[in-house]
């Protein structure tokens, strides 16, 4: 009967109850590097209709955004109370409004979990030399038709419709910003522009590496963004017709925030915001992960985070998408992760039945 069972069906999700003290590394974390994250998503639950829907029981009935209420007051007054940087108050906070809940689907507590970071582009504000990539900002809703799918709008059905942001100098770079959703573009006038997510073509993502194994391209153990990356740049004359296989495009808007905005319209936390799929986890929900490190000799990731993003590719009540932050090391690491690990959620104490 299970083998008939989807993955990506709520109703198949099991939640068991864990005591604090059995959370993989819980003895071992600094909770408190998780605050920022947990505190601007609780800013934003708290500013939402109380109504709104949110998974908050370990059932499949949904509950509410009313049902976060008390923990994150608690949390507003933790960070302007005199204890703010106190670890044992911090854990006491969590420990008396939460619980934990081991995630698992048909009996499989296993999960994928890959990683996303922030890159860095060149560019410049005209078109000019090198600079003859454009990155789109979202056109105004029915200005523009862009239910089109991504090789026609790199091949120029937007051009001169005055949405061009910003001109980068490689296609491929163009290609990896999009899959991660937002970087940042170094200008030829030594500014930095920073670059979010902001809308979609409405294609569905499709992941090349997928196609590039099945062309006897890549190996499975090869698939990696530096593996796909290196592929694409290898081979010139068939790089754009690879790419395009995934007729998803992304608009980005210029940020102002130091950090990019996840789904959740909150700034993300590198290595404690992770993103998820809404149909199983809802944004804001604190979450414990017990997950290999990309770097194998680093052991596990094992710590606090919150659910703030969305994207494509996570689906599924078991898959998630850690961010690692910007460029340098964060990309050697996010471009290599496809760990397993576990998912353990922390849902409010106390609801009513």
């Amino acid at each position: 009967m299970s083998a008939c069972q989807s993955p990506n069906d709520r109703s198949n999700l099991e939640y068991s109850p864990v005591h604090f003290s059995k959370l993989p590394g819980w003895n071992e974390d600094e909770t408190l590097k998780a605050l920022p994250a947990v505190e601007r998503s609780c800013e934003a639950i708290l500013k939402s209709d109380p109504n709104k829907a949110y998974w908050t029981r370990p059932d499949e009935n949904p509950g509410y955004a009313l049902d976060w209420h008390h923990f994150c007051n608690a949390v507003k007054s933790y960070c302007v109370s005199s204890k703010k940087n106190d670890e044992a108050e911090w854990r006491a906070l969590l420990t008396n409004y939460l619980i934990p809940y081991k995630l698992s689907l048909n009996g499989n507590s296993n999960g994928k979990f890959t990683g996303y970071y922030e890159p860095l582009l060149k560019g410049s504000m005209r078109r000019y030399g090198p600079y003859q990539i454009p990155l789109y900002k979202l056109p105004k809703e029915g200005a523009v038709n862009i239910n089109i799918p991504r090789k026609d709008i790199v091949e120029g059905k937007l051009q001169g419709k005055e949405l061009e942001l910003v001109w980068v100098d490689d296609p491929i770079d163009a290609f990896f910003l999009q899959i991660q959703g937002s970087g940042r573009v170094l200008l030829d006038d030594g500014k930095m522009l920073r670059l979010g997510y902001a809308g979609t073509n409405k294609h569905s993502y499709f992941p090349i590496g997928k196609s590039l194994v099945g062309k006897g391209a890549l190996k499975l153990e090869e698939v990696s963004m530096q593996g796909i990356r290196n592929w694409l740049m290898t081979h010139p004359k068939e790089a754009d017709a690879v790419m395009n296989e995934n007729e998803s495009y992304v608009f980005f808007r210029v940020l102002n925030e130091e950090n990019p905005i996840g789904s959740q319209g909150v700034p993300l936390t590198p290595t404690r915001s992770m993103a998820i799929d809404p149909k199983f986890i809802s944004l804001g929900t604190p979450i414990w992960v017990n997950l290999s490190h990309p770097d194998k000799s680093q052991g596990f990731l094992k710590h606090l985070m919150v659910a703030q993003d969305t994207g494509g590719a996570i689906k599924g009540g078991l898959r998630g998408d850690y961010f690692w932050g910007f460029g340098g090391q964060s990309a050697e690491y996010a471009g290599k992760m496809n760990s397993d690990g576990e998912y353990y959620v922390l849902l409010p104490k106390n609801l009513e039945p």
